[in-house]
């Protein structure tokens, strides 16, 4: 019996090391697969609104969906482009500043005079081939993501009908229950999650633009994103703007401690006031359980892994609390302050 829970302990941690890899490997088709189940959970009510209130067939509402997220998006990146692009005509003055910022830093240690001496345009240049490599990247993952959720959408009328063939009927009913009070949470939970971080990067935007820093669209978008890294994106995000504000206005530091002040004050109401407020307990993740995921799924996917990393372990979490088998994971997963009830109790 013993050697037998070895066995399975070495296979099972095997099967975990295997799966990461192979997650790893396969990340330009997994990745835009996973993050279209996840946006799945979003726009199925959004298709189900437009098929109810335009009185359209389900596969028009999907296309007149898909074709909004695709304009939405085409639109979000011409002003993210313009922006990018002006901060790249102006980089050799915000460097300049940046050099001239570091001088006497450079003289206390004792440090040559070059080492401020940055070489901009072939750190630029390689910079943007990197980048082009990158975007080529992104258009074939996001070619995949529409394709994946296309069908997805498509395919979800035929999940009860698959459901029923591949399972005993007195299960069906079960499963099903299960099923729809998890993706039920999740839509919620990423739908908020959405929400909470658009009015943060729209508040940003705001203040932003009415009190004159550059680049206002670019820095609405990166707190769009980095809002989705529970405390370590809002800091960062802080610290970036805080940094290029005092560039901006040097030497004057007086707009940067505004736009501390500012960014500070926003993250504390939209992040420990109106997310846990309409959230409840569906984000109560152990801190632990956060970094981690944050290492793992960054080591996975980089970037889009750090951003995805805390929906899927919030879904991780929702699926296990639904699943009476699973329930002592979604216990551990959970920071301990406030108790889950089991779903078995009242499903």
């Amino acid at each position: 019996m013993k050697i037998d829970r070895i066995s399975t302990s070495l296979l099972a941690t095997l099967t975990v090391f295997a799966t990461v890899a192979v997650l790893h490997i396969t990340s330009q088709v997994v990745l835009p697969f996973i993050t279209a189940v996840l946006a799945s959970f979003v726009v199925i009510p959004a298709v189900d609104g437009i098929q109810r209130f335009l009185k359209l067939p389900k596969s028009i509402a999907i296309a007149v969906l898909v074709i909004l997220i695709l304009g939405l998006g085409f639109l979000v990146g011409i002003f993210f482009y313009s922006s990018v692009s002006t901060l790249y005509r102006e980089m050799p003055a915000y460097m300049e500043k940046l050099q001239v910022v570091f001088k006497p830093w450079i003289r206390f240690f004792g440090l040559p005079p070059e080492a401020t001496e940055v070489p901009i345009p072939k750190l630029v240049g390689t910079y943007i081939v990197s980048l082009s490599s990158r975007f080529m990247d992104f258009i074939a993952g996001l070619i995949l993501f529409i394709l994946f959720l296309i069908f997805l959408l498509l395919e979800r009328p035929y999940t009860k009908t698959k459901v029923l063939k591949a399972f005993q009927s007195r299960l069906t009913t079960r499963i099903f229950r299960i099923f729809n009070h998890t993706a039920v949470q999740i839509t919620r939970f990423l739908s908020i999650k959405i929400l909470i971080s658009f009015l943060t990067g729209m508040g940003t935007l705001i203040f932003f633009v009415f009190y004159g820093v550059d680049f206002p669209i670019l820095w609405a978008v990166l707190t769009f994103f980095f809002n989705f890294i529970p405390s370590l994106g809002s800091i960062l995000i802080t610290v970036i703007t805080v940094g290029f504000v005092g560039l901006q206005y040097y030497p004057s530091l007086t707009e940067a401690a505004v736009v501390l002040i500012f960014m500070t004050v926003l993250q504390q109401i939209m992040g420990n006031l109106v997310e846990p407020k309409l959230l409840g307990d569906q984000l109560d993740l152990s801190p632990v359980v956060i970094i981690f995921s944050l290492l793992v799924w960054g080591w996975i996917w980089g970037i889009a892994g750090m951003f995805l990393a805390v929906p899927l372990t919030v879904a991780l979490k929702i699926t296990c609390e639904n699943v009476p088998y699973l329930h002592s994971i979604a216990i551990l997963l959970g920071s301990g302050k406030k108790s889950i009830v089991p779903e078995e109790e009242h499903l």
